[in-house]
């Protein structure tokens, strides 16, 4: 038996009971399998190195929360700009991580209000053999970014400013 989460589509165990995440929304099987996940990347640094910026990106986007609330906003924006940066402009994990830090706080615009259905989410890793996880996350970090096509052009001027670009087009 399982549940659809709201935000991303996956499918996953059902859970009463439990708390979910602050502003990045999903149904509580969703998040505690997001746990599962991270737990198995944090067990392996190697697995850690090669996924962990990938992973926490990709499921960011993926449950963008409310559209009016700040942190939500910002969250999305600026996970999406990172993912960006790894996944179109050849950019380290690291630099991607200390463009998140260039560009938390400023101010985002509104957010497209729905994505397309997304073809992977965290389910799909967790269903795979450990040894196929750094490829998939890789895979589900790419579909992620193109079920927000509409956003592209944002996330290409944020990588631009995260990068110190003045000015940026995908």
């Amino acid at each position: 038996m399982s549940e659809t989460c709201f935000a991303c589509g996956g499918q996953f165990a059902p859970i009463s009971g439990g708390s979910t995440h602050a502003y990045m929304l999903s149904s509580l099987g969703c998040w505690a399998a997001y746990g599962e996940l991270l737990a198995r990347e944090y067990a392996d640094p190697a697995l850690f190195a090669a996924a962990h910026r990938l992973t926490v990106d990709a499921f960011a986007i993926q449950h963008p929360g409310d559209p009016k609330e700040r942190r939500a906003v910002q969250s999305y924006w600026i996970h999406g700009a990172s993912l960006w940066l790894v996944l179109r402009e050849g950019q380290s994990h690291r630099q991607a991580t200390q463009a998140l830090k260039t560009l938390a706080g400023g101010d985002y615009p509104d957010r497209p209000l729905e994505p397309s259905p997304f073809a992977m989410t965290h389910a799909d890793l967790l269903a795979a053999p450990v040894e196929q996880h750094a490829q998939l996350a890789r895979d589900w970090a790419y579909e992620s970014l193109e079920g927000w096509r509409g956003a592209h052009d944002e996330f290409a001027r944020l990588a631009g400013v995260a990068l110190g670009e003045k000015h940026r087009t995908s």
